[in-house]
């Protein structure tokens, strides 16, 4: 059951610069967050004469006005030290806020919560105060001091408990899962929150050999599963990666040295046609990586160096890198915009583009001779990368310097997928030697872990491994994780949430 909460069980965090591996959240001891005011805009009549009666108007549809950004006021007591909230204000740089609540955590801890509100990218709009003199005893109080802050994003993020998911569908090792959805009221269709539609790779055919790659999916938030063949791969290729690339779902594959595709409204009703597309891929470049930030953009990260992009998939790639810069294998490639993309590769190798894959770099990387497995893009300059060495190291200036971030079994076993959802809540896969597969969960931009489940007598079924992750944009409070079952051989897929 819930418990309502109360305004003496929250306390504020306040990150400047913003949420980052980098930048950590600062405790505002003598602070209070005031309310929050957040209007969606002003939702106006349409109206048509009515036929019933004259001088009367029939209301046939609304439509929704400019919403407003969220805003906050933080008040704390006046010191006599250097105000932070006038530093904030006359800086006029955008911070991350949190108000963290909670009954049974110490306060004053970052990560011991039970909820915790968080308005991204807040920007000072005005800075006050209450007198700063008396005339007379009754003037005599505490000096206040207001900031008041507008934001981009407001949400709230929740201690999440596991649930395994299609344990009788998903028989083969996962590889890769993707979430195709976006939040709709239902007006051209079923109603969804944006995380409905999911689909999870099987990476091999130890269940059932000689047939094809298997691919599970769900169009209801993982209430059921439905199981497809990607037929146009043969029995002994593998898929490596998959995306959704406008209303298509793609799978790349190194054995195929193609892409695959068919239409995402297909596949959920059970009757897609899997097109295959050779034309553009190098012999002994396959692709191993996909990111797409929709139909026209789309780049593909494969084996001996070589990166692809299309602008259609159904036309084939073009090569943008043809293993000229390394020949190393490429592991994962990520985009924070259409402009800046980056690679990861074995031996160290990490690939950079400012210019949307028209030119290449290669960047020194964070360990030298060292596998890198993973790589999540915050911004044009912030990434962080996971290594088969099991540690996870960030850069804060587009991969010139990086920095290593220690987390709870840091350094020991593998990172295996990063994934963020929001600016400041992301997901790192990683396994322990033992071999154990877990998820840990970030809420400050990377600066700090904690492994998945936070709730007390949680725990997350046994796995050997978690591969891949899938992080939906429009519920932070939800991760699918896949990977090895703990028998070694079979899939494994589990649901926080």
């Amino acid at each position: 059951m819930s418990t309502v909460l109360k305004t003496g069980n929250s306390r504020v965090w306040m990150t400047q610069n913003g949420a980052s591996p980098a930048n950590s959240p600062a405790y505002l001891g003598r602070a209070r967050a005031d309310a929050l005011d957040f209007s969606l805009g002003p939702i106006t009549a349409i109206r048509q004469p009515s036929a019933s009666r004259y001088g009367a108007y029939d209301v046939i549809d609304t439509y929704r006005g400019a919403p407003d950004l969220p805003s906050i006021s933080i008040e704390q007591y006046m010191q006599d030290v250097v105000s932070q909230l006038l530093l904030v204000a006359n800086k006029g740089c955008a911070v991350d806020l949190q108000i963290h609540f909670g009954e049974c955590t110490q306060p004053d801890v970052f990560n011991g919560w039970a909820l915790v509100r968080i308005l991204e990218d807040a920007k000072p709009q005005n800075f006050s105060t209450t007198p700063l003199g008396a005339l007379t005893p009754d003037d005599e109080a505490p000096i206040m001091e207001t900031l008041n802050l507008v934001g981009s994003r407001l949400y709230d993020v929740r201690q999440l408990r596991p649930e395994e998911q299609a344990s009788s569908e998903v028989t083969d090792p996962v590889v890769a899962i993707v979430i195709c959805d976006s939040a709709t009221c239902g007006n051209c269709g079923l109603p969804s929150d944006g995380c409905q539609v999911v689909f999870v790779l099987g990476g091999g055919t130890s269940g059932s050999p000689g047939l094809p790659a298997e691919l599970n999916y769900t169009s209801d938030g993982g209430a059921t599963w439905g199981t497809t063949t990607i037929a146009s791969l043969g029995l002994a290729e593998a898929p490596d990666a998959m995306a959704c690339v406008g209303t298509n779902l793609v799978v790349v594959s190194e054995d195929s040295e193609s892409l695959h595709y068919a239409p995402i409204a297909d596949i959920l009703n059970g009757t897609e046609t899997w097109t295959e597309v050779t034309t553009g891929f190098a012999v002994g470049g396959g692709p191993r990586a996909i990111v797409s930030l929709g139909s026209n953009l789309t780049w593909i990260a494969g084996a001996g160096g070589y990166v692809y992009f299309t602008d259609n998939i159904e036309d084939g790639v073009e090569v943008q890198v043809a293993g000229t810069l390394t020949a190393q294998n490429l592991n994962d490639i990520r985009a924070a915009d259409e402009n800046n993309i980056v690679v990861v590769g074995d031996a160290n190798v990490v690939l950079t583009s400012v210019s949307g894959g028209l030119t290449w770099s290669l960047v020194t990387g964070p360990v030298a001779g060292v596998n890198l497995n993973t790589v999540a893009m915050q911004s044009a300059y912030q990434m962080l990368i996971g290594t088969a060495g099991g540690e996870l190291w960030y850069s804060v200036d587009g991969g010139a310097n990086w920095t290593e971030k220690n987390f709870s079994g840091s350094g020991a076993g593998v990172v295996r997928d990063l994934q963020f959802s929001s600016k400041n809540v992301g997901y790192m896969a990683h396994d322990t030697a033992a071999p154990a597969g877990r998820i840990l969960r970030t809420i400050d931009g990377g600066n700090s872990w904690v492994i998945l489940p936070e709730e007390q007598g949680q725990s997350i079924p046994a796995n050997d491994q978690i591969t891949a992750l899938a992080a939906c944009p429009d519920n932070v409070n939800l991760v699918y994780g896949g990977g090895v079952a703990a028998n070694g051989t079979d899939g494994f897929l589990v649901a926080f949430s």
